[in-house]
């Protein structure tokens, strides 16, 4: 599951904090409405962040509020009961909410079985209250005659933050070419194009993994297609990655294979450069789609179409031996389980990849007399860093070791939250307290998610990788946990962060 950073760079006011050393202020500690818990960050304005509060049932989530804290000193300023409004005497389903240009904006949509069709609606909230601003305005929709395969619609905002891509699936067609409409809004929700577009791939064999909107409003995305059984070779990958543009300006649809010959993408990505190319990133396997041997780059001018730059680098066995035996490191073992979380484009056109090894395990114990307890753990785990040059080389590679374990909790305290700082990559994460000693074997981590978790900052150069570790508090101390997936940086210089503890939870602001 890919992550995106939230961003909201605006002015804040700091008093005598040490550039150099992570300042950590604490907001007030507040009573948690039972049954719910923060669901996620919506954004920020100049003077006030907004986040979602879901009320959880036994069988289902959904968003029950939108509250309002001051960035000055994390106090709630108004809390707002959320309810999607009707349509036709349907209730709405809440798709998505972002902040654009100060207002927030929340998606929500509806399948009209009379009218065989599904509608996508946009409404405005009052940021003042919390409120619903006027009725929902419809903005697409997609005909489909049954509910079940109705299609669905994707919400991207381009890069930066003035426009909203929707982006139009219609109902799955198994043998019939991939179909795909687009709409651009402004943010007022106004129709600045909208089109209709067909890939000569099957529907069953083409899936979109992301999305990018430029500037100019261009639209990227990102594809694997399946190739034809005939196709397929033994031994060799049975797909394809696919770099798609669409220029609306010029009606023009290109396309761009991203391939490494024999090599298995095992995973990839890309980011809109400052200097406007398309930089992807990614690693790969010589054995499966599942491993990692190494890590590879490319740039693309993204105007011609054309390649400037592509390398690839397998894993050095120095830096195997940081995850494995030296024996194993000298066979040249793959790595497995690494989803890329960060991009990071670079001003002179490289690029910076974030990976973290993710998997579930299902354990199933049965009794003699009958019944059984399936217990799922979620692993989430080291931390990879690249650092690409425009050329595409590599600058330098690093691995955080990282160990999280839990049980049937969706790993509700584990994984990081990344800010980037001036020359700094910052990690923030819960850790064992003996992972923190001089003498500790990065091999062989203590296990991060429990009473006595430690929240941590790895401090990360952007000049050669080197990186330090530092405690910030303690759970068994504060009394309280951090949830390191709900947060978001706040401006150059300062992150917010979200903790809690049964019925308590808190906000806190770090400084770099």
């Amino acid at each position: 599951m890919k992550k995106f950073l939230i961003a909201c760079f605006c002015a804040l006011n700091v008093v005598g904090i040490n550039a150099q050393t992570p300042q950590l202020e604490w907001g007030p500690e507040l009573v948690r409405p039972r049954k719910t818990d923060i669901g996620g960050l919506i954004g920020c304005d100049k003077n006030s962040f907004y986040c979602v509060r879901n009320v959880h049932s036994f069988f289902s989530v959904r968003t029950g509020a939108i509250e309002k804290y001051s960035k000055k000193t994390m106090t709630l300023e108004y809390v707002k009961e959320f309810k999607m409004p009707e349509v036709n005497g349907k209730e709405l389903q809440y798709e998505d909410m972002f902040i654009l240009n100060g207002q927030i904006l929340v998606f929500s949509s509806a399948y009209l079985g009379d009218q065989n069709k599904k509608t996508a609606y946009v409404q405005k909230i009052n940021t003042s209250d919390g409120s619903l601003a006027g009725s929902p305005k419809e903005i697409d929709q997609i005909v489909a005659d049954k509910k079940r395969n109705s299609g669905s619609f994707s919400f991207i905002v381009s890069n930066d933050s003035t426009k909203i891509l929707i982006a139009r699936n219609d109902p799955y067609e198994k043998y019939a070419n991939e179909k795909f409409s687009y709409k651009l809004l402004d943010a007022n929700t106004n129709v600045l194009w909208s089109a209709s577009l067909e890939l000569p791939y099957k529907d069953k064999n083409f899936s979109i993994s992301n999305y990018r909107v430029d500037n100019s409003g261009k639209v990227f995305m990102l594809a694997k297609v399946l190739k034809e059984k005939e196709d397929r070779e033994r031994k060799k990958p049975i797909y394809t990655f696919n770099l798609i543009s669409y220029n609306n300006a010029t009606k023009s649809l290109k396309e761009m294979q991203i391939t490494l010959g024999d090599k298995y993408i095992s995973d990839v990505s890309f980011a809109i450069t400052p200097k406007g190319n398309i930089a992807i990133g990614g690693f790969y396997s010589n054995k499966s789609a599942a491993g990692l041997a190494g890590s590879f780059f490319m740039s693309i001018d993204k105007e011609k179409n054309q390649e400037l730059s592509k390398g690839t680098k397998d894993f050095s066995t120095d830096f195997l031996t940081e995850f494995m035996s030296a024996r194993r490191a000298d066979k040249h073992k793959e790595l497995y389980n690494y989803n890329i979380d960060y991009l990071v484009s670079q001003p002179n056109g490289g690029l910076i990849m974030v990976a973290e090894q993710f998997y579930i395990n299902a354990v199933t114990t049965c009794q003699p007399k009958g019944g059984c307890t399936t217990t799922y753990y979620y692993n989430y785990n080291d931390i990879i860093v690249v650092n690409f040059n425009p050329d595409a080389s590599i600058k330098w590679i690093k691995h955080i070791p990282k160990t999280q374990v839990s049980t049937n909790d969706g790993g509700y305290h584990s994984s990081y939250s990344f800010v980037v700082t001036g020359d700094k990559l910052n990690f923030i994460y819960n850790d064992n307290p003996k992972n923190l000693k001089p003498d500790a074997d990065p091999r062989r981590s203590k296990n991060g998610i429990s009473r006595k978790m430690v929240t941590v900052i790895v401090a990360m150069n952007l000049s050669d990788g080197n990186f330090k570790k530092t405690a910030m508090f303690s759970a068994k101390e504060e009394k309280i946990y951090t949830r390191p997936k709900i947060a978001m940086q706040l401006s150059k210089n300062q992150s917010l962060f979200y903790a809690i503890k049964r019925k308590k939870f808190k906000f806190g602001i770090i400084t770099y």
